[in-house]
């Protein structure tokens, strides 16, 4: 019988699987009306539910709740719209996302966040609203959209993981235009297979890293003068400053 207890808790304990962590993905535009023309999703909201997708396949060790739900719950939620335009403003408003994570039950909060830039001005656009403009007035500027994501601890007030993500936008002779349905929808194509392909999966390698360090194998490029250790901020750090044509996935690259 003792034999049998003994037994019985090794199988418990070697098949219990890993405390998972619950993480509130919150897209910046996730509280807007989808005034574009074509009524196409904002990029925010394609990363943010990829994401979302990528951290549920996790095998339990990290779970996100379906935007939907996050919408639902928000919809007329006044302090997470503050909230989200102090982020755009890279500007964290610790004690509101607290407030908001309560809501669900977690401490950690992903924030994404996508714009528009263009050599001409240093203007954050919306994607469809250049994509509109460009087309209505024949304007072939290169230009690029850029994500950042954010992984807050609210209950600390730390950052304690963020990443930019820069790619061109258009074709490669920067023209960017969408005249007809077709047009409009290749190029939101284009968006999609760059968050399932780029952004999505490098941010949960990234994010996985944090709470399971041992499951993701760390690709060398440059020695870390700090000896390794997962280094905490409390404010969002600076983005690279790129020329409009470079494309940017971040200064870590993960390998399973």
């Amino acid at each position: 019988m003792k034999i049998f207890i003994k037994l019985f808790f090794i199988f418990c304990f070697l098949f219990t699987p890993a405390y998972a962590y619950d993480i509130l993905v919150i897209p910046a535009d996730l509280l807007q009306t989808k005034e574009n023309y074509y009524s196409f999703d904002e990029p925010s909201e394609i990363f943010a539910g990829d994401i979302i997708k990528e951290l549920n396949k996790s095998n339990g060790k990290l779970k996100s709740f379906d935007l939907y739900d996050i919408r639902a719950k928000f919809q007329n939620n006044q302090l997470l719209k503050n909230a989200l335009n102090q982020y755009k403003n890279n500007v964290i408003d610790y004690p509101a996302f607290k407030t908001i994570g309560k809501d669900f039950g977690c401490n950690y909060i992903l924030l994404v966040n996508s714009s528009v830039m263009t050599n001409k001005n240093s203007l954050r656009r919306n994607l469809w609203e250049v994509l509109e403009v460009s087309t209505a007035f024949d304007i072939a500027y290169p230009f690029r959209l850029e994500t950042s994501v954010v992984l807050l601890d609210s209950s600390n007030e730390l950052v304690i993981w963020s990443n930019n993500y820069s790619s061109k936008l258009g074709k490669n002779s920067s023209e960017l235009s969408a005249k007809n349905i077709s047009q409009a929808a290749g190029e939101y194509e284009k968006i999609k297979l760059y968050s399932k392909t780029i952004v999505a999966p490098s941010a949960t390698q990234n994010i996985t890293l944090r709470f399971f360090p041992k499951s993701i194998r760390p690709i060398q490029t440059e020695i870390d003068s700090s000896g390794g250790a997962l280094k905490f901020e409390r404010t969002l750090p600076e983005k690279p400053n790129l020329k409009p044509r470079e494309d940017f996935y971040g200064d870590t690259l993960f390998g399973i």
